[in-house]
């Protein structure tokens, strides 16, 4: 009897130790949120040409034309954007992480250029056709480019699909009408990125990704993708818009688009005679002292001009952004102790000259600029930075700006300062130039440029529209302070002028 009762009792307690992961998975939203995410890859997968065609893409190459809208280098900051028509050819090595980009454009003012940026691994150079000079990449470039490769429309599916466990169900959304999908996942830098995929055709219809923008704050930039057509058995989008903070910043339609053709070794070879730049140093400040209490703080790629007054100081130039302010403001510290920055002055509302603006505001500096460019700088001060939180987000405050037409000028003892408006330029409506009459010096951003090695650039319109403005205003000019490259002199602008 004792034997009969004792065997279910056994298979009882057998039962009771079978390992957790027979049992079916508890309730979560996490996992119900990958689950349905999974399905929502898989059909984009199967729409694209297959998983097994999308994930063995090794390369692509596209030709085409587009329309670049000038997000923070038209003419007026608050005016609708200038455009301008680009030639474009990229070629991507996915398996090998190298790419070419070429472009052919005009920019304003400019003359027209033809640009080449090479990727190979973990090093680049591009290359500049006008001048035949070839520049290392930066480190940072160098990453981005490697991002931009993993992000690539033609490769943005395999990303997730390797990137799986991070795959996330948002919900439903529109996209010109059209029902979509959305998904996010988690790339290998850690940047969310966003798929729309259409409910009707299974095709990606947008990408997006979150990201702080030194003027625009916290803003979106969404890839718009359409026109698909199959590509050796892969489908793929032959018109690529982008748009960054709702904002149309580039229109690309390719005309020519092949995969797995491989990528042609010599576009990644440096053009033969092209004199070759140094690489650039890192972002620090270099000091160099032009006259007592005058000096050019450079480094990387943007200069600012400081002079000093007994007890203050005056900066021109606020490039780039926070991380470069906060660099400029240790380096004032050390050379001009006891004399904070009470006034700076910007030469130009683009943004890679006025991206620094709100680390000086956040330290109560008044901001010196021509009226057309104050909506530009209160907006600026006020755009909302929560994904990368800086020092006036911590500490909100309206900025100080203070405008001038004509002249204005700063002047304490034997120090003088006079500040310009030189526009309207090809290049930008208002442009503002720092002379110190003493020492006839004139610090000037984009019309003239002086690079650190190799020619400087025939001169283009906003060149000679400069040269003439110096004349016409009289400045006895003899050195030139660029906001981009090394010291130079009067002479030389004359000499690319005359050419």
């Amino acid at each position: 009897m004792w034997k009969r009762i004792a065997i279910p009792v056994v298979l009882a307690l057998v039962a009771t130790a079978v390992p957790a992961r027979t049992q079916p998975a508890p309730a979560s939203a996490a996992l119900s949120s990958y689950q349905r995410a999974r399905q929502v890859l898989d059909r984009a997968l199967d729409a694209a040409g297959g998983s097994a065609a999308v994930l063995s893409l090794k390369d692509v190459s596209r030709r085409g034309t587009a329309v670049a809208y000038n997000q923070g280098q038209s003419l007026k900051p608050m005016d609708a954007y200038t455009t301008r028509a680009v030639e474009v050819m990229n070629a991507l090595d996915f398996a090998q992480v190298r790419a070419v980009a070429e472009s052919v454009t005009t920019p304003a003012g400019g003359l027209s250029t033809k640009t080449r940026t090479v990727l190979k691994g973990d090093s680049g150079f591009s290359h500049n056709a006008l001048t035949n000079v070839v520049t290392p990449a930066t480190p940072a470039a160098v990453n981005g480019t490697g991002n931009s490769l993993r992000r690539d429309p033609a490769t943005i599916l395999a990303t997730a699909a390797r990137r799986a466990e991070t795959l996330r169900y948002v919900g439903e959304d529109t996209l010109d009408g059209e029902k979509q999908d959305v998904v996010t996942f988690a790339d290998a830098d850690g940047t969310q990125v966003a798929l729309y995929v259409s409910a009707r055709t299974g095709l990606v219809s947008k990408l997006e990704t979150l990201g702080d923008n030194v003027v625009l704050g916290d803003v979106l930039t969404e890839t718009v993708l359409s026109d698909y057509r199959p590509v050796a058995g892969v489908q793929m989008p032959f018109h690529v818009v982008t748009r960054v903070g709702g904002q149309v910043t580039l229109d690309t339609k390719y005309t020519d688009v092949k995969v797995n053709s491989g990528l042609d070794a010599a576009l990644l070879e440096t053009p033969a005679g092209a004199v070759q730049v140094a690489p650039a140093p890192p972002a620090t400040v270099a000091v160099t002292k032009i006259a007592d209490d005058v000096f050019l703080l450079a480094g990387g790629s943007h200069n600012s001009l400081l002079v000093t007054f007994a007890d203050h100081s005056l900066l021109v130039e606020a490039p780039l952004g926070d991380e470069r302010t906060q660099a400029l403001m240790a380096k004032i510290k050390e050379i001009a102790p006891g004399k904070p920055v009470r006034y700076v002055v910007m030469t130009h509302y683009h943004f890679d000259h006025s991206g620094g603006l709100r680390g000086w505001i956040a330290q109560g500096a008044t901001i010196v600029t021509t009226p057309g460019n104050k909506p530009f700088v209160e907006a600026m001060a006020a755009a909302k930075h929560t994904i990368r939180p800086d020092d006036l987000s911590r500490a909100p405050r309206a900025a100080v700006v203070e405008t001038f037409t004509g002249k204005r000028v700063f002047t304490e003892g034997a120090r003088t300062v006079e500040i310009h408006d030189v526009g309207p330029s090809a290049h930008v409506a208002e442009m503002a130039v720092a002379y110190l009459p003493k020492e006839k010096l004139l610090f000037v951003a984009d019309l003239f440029t002086i690079p650190i090695e190799g020619p400087i650039a025939p001169a283009g319109t906003a060149t000679r529209q400069f040269a003439d403005k110096i004349q016409a205003l009289g400045l006895q000019v003899e050195k030139i302070a660029p906001a981009h490259g090394r010291m130079g002199t009067i002479d030389e602008l004359k000499q690319v002028v005359s050419r």
